[in-house]
């Protein structure tokens, strides 16, 4: 079987900066790799998120197949300030496993409501019955739109929220944010969100890659954030 010339990577660079006398690869870059070079063993496609580059790319077999600009990338907690200042952050490099994902619904098939032998060799296909004079034209289905903003769960307990716009962050809005959140609150309105890793993007690409974030789908991350 041919060895996937990724799954060497870690170990060239290695290598050839023993040979060269120079300092050591990182550690984290080398880590992302030996990662990604088990990802690659398989056909399937992965998700590879590089928060320095700021781009979430479509991969397979260490190959990009797609990639998407993000104009911005934080991690963000919509829960009470007391709890938000215990958050910690996951670490990193990670393969993180979407365990419930905002495409799973795009994979539904809807089932037919009536079977229907196929017509045998020389038989003609049953026409459709004339519409009766007088009754009302039928209503083709909407499409349900792709949403533009929409939270993923993560096997490590976090949320993967895709958005256009990164929430407010700084410390006048983050107490504004939580004055409001109270009010919410003593009037039994408030909920508590689980801390997400948000990923802004353009409207569409938020369209493009929605059906891509379904269960079961491998997330690369190959750096800090």
């Amino acid at each position: 079987m041919r060895r996937s010339a990724l799954a060497c990577i870690s170990i060239s660079l290695a290598a050839v900066a023993a040979r060269a006398g120079d300092l050591p690869p990182d550690p984290t870059r080398v880590a992302a790799l030996e990662m990604e070079a088990g990802l690659a063993r398989k056909p399937s496609v992965y998700l590879l998120l590089d928060p320095q580059r700021r781009v979430l790319q479509v991969r397979s077999r260490g190959a990009a197949l797609d990639s998407v600009p993000l104009t911005g990338i934080e991690v963000v907690s919509q829960q009470p300030v007391m709890r938000r200042d215990s958050m910690s952050t996951p670490p990193f490099p990670a393969v993180w496993t979407v365990e419930q994902g905002a495409g799973d619904s795009d994979r539904e098939i809807v089932a037919p409501t009536e079977l229907k032998p196929a017509p045998k060799m020389g038989e003609e296909e049953e026409q459709a019955a004339p519409a009766v004079p007088g009754a009302p034209t039928p209503t083709p289905t909407p499409a349900i739109a792709t949403p533009v903003s929409y939270r993923s769960r993560l096997d490590n307990g976090w949320d993967l929220w895709v958005t256009d716009t990164l929430p407010p962050q700084s410390r006048f809005q983050t107490f504004l944010a939580a004055v409001r959140d109270g009010w919410r609150r003593l009037r039994g309105l408030g909920e508590d969100h689980i801390p997400a890793v948000t990923l802004a993007m353009a409207d569409e690409d938020a369209r493009r890659i929605h059906h891509l974030l379904r269960t079961g789908m491998p997330i690369l991350v190959a750096s800090e954030m």
